[in-house]
């Protein structure tokens, strides 16, 4: 049957569970299953909301059920809403204790390293390339070659956050679009950002769930099936003509937009107007669109622990 291992990644947005077996040197997906919590909702605060925390535990005892079921314990990972919150640690506690599993909270550095493993695993880069992520409660950006990682930036920037600062309308407001996207292009015009536009040719792949459900509506099938959507690009031209379809849309009728997943019909404005300033930032016209992220890089680095080869 072959080495089974898990991976539950609990982020600002959504809680997501990967299992994974190894098997002819690559990992064949046995479990894939995420679940919309906002543990970053209202995090302006400080705090986790409590409602929220006692949802977030329920979903994670849940999810190592079910990681247990397939043969593995699975490794729990949280990323920014659990770096800022000031009672993660009640949060991570409450796992500890009904699990008996410790979660470990990644540094941006390590999502974003993760994150790039997952998005390059058993793909051919060739060159150059550059991967961005965009989370509920930051943005990964990473650049570099086939033979690794040359630099990275984590941007505290992410659906859930720009969405609770600036699209409390609905619909959203035209001053309002235009103040969220000129917050966002003003943090990713720094300079580890810029540094990727010297890249020559380089490939990019974007990441995230927000992204994935993009890709969804632009092929526009009623069945939000990520894994068609995998390799697919968009193209700038494609992701701004988004940004303006959510935002001339009540919240109401976004639900009602073929191929989007009404979970994510109060968030994809603001995945699409990082995504649009990522492209932007980066000086490209088209994009990949992956759905190997940070729970796949995790699982390949815990199969590559033990020694497993993958091609």
């Amino acid at each position: 049957m072959g080495e089974v291992k898990a991976v539950i990644d609990i982020g600002s947005n959504s809680i997501k569970l990967r299992v994974g077996r190894f098997r002819r040197g690559r990992i064949e997906v046995l479990l894939d299953s995420t679940e919309v919590v906002r543990l970053g909702r209202g995090l302006e605060g400080g705090r986790l909301r409590e409602e929220t925390l006692r949802n977030g535990v329920r979903v994670v005892e849940e999810m190592v059920r079910r990681a247990r079921d397939r043969g593995a314990d699975p490794r729990l990972v949280g990323t920014m809403a659990l770096r800022i919150a000031e009672n993660a640690q009640d949060f991570l506690d409450a796992i500890l204790d009904r699990t008996g599993l410790e979660a470990t909270v990644l540094s941006g550095e390590e999502e974003a390293r993760l994150a790039w493993k997952g998005a390059v695993a058993g793909r051919d880069c060739g060159g150059a390339f550059a991967v961005f992520d965009t989370g509920g409660g930051s943005t990964e950006f990473i650049f570099g070659s086939s033979s690794g990682i040359e630099r990275s930036e984590s941007v505290a920037v992410g659906a859930v956050s720009l969405s609770e600062r600036f699209f409390a309308e609905d619909p959203v407001s035209e001053a309002s679009l235009h103040e969220a996207l000129g917050y966002v292009r003003d943090l990713f015009f720094c300079s580890k950002i810029e540094w990727g536009r010297s890249l020559v040719s380089p490939t990019v792949i974007g990441l995230g769930g927000g992204l994935v459900a993009m890709a969804s509506v632009r092929l526009g099938r009623p069945v939000f099936v990520p894994l068609r959507l995998d390799g697919m690009r968009l193209s700038r031209e494609n992701v701004e003509e988004q940004v303006r379809r959510y935002a001339g849309c009540t919240l109401d009728e976004r639900r009602r937009i073929v191929g989007l997943p009404a979970s994510r019909a109060d968030l994809v404005l603001g995945s699409a107007c990082i995504v649009r300033c990522a492209m932007e930032a980066l000086h490209v016209d088209s994009l990949i669109v992956g759905i190997n992220g940070l729970r796949h890089g995790l699982l390949v680095e815990l199969f590559e622990a033990d020694g497993f080869v993958l091609r």
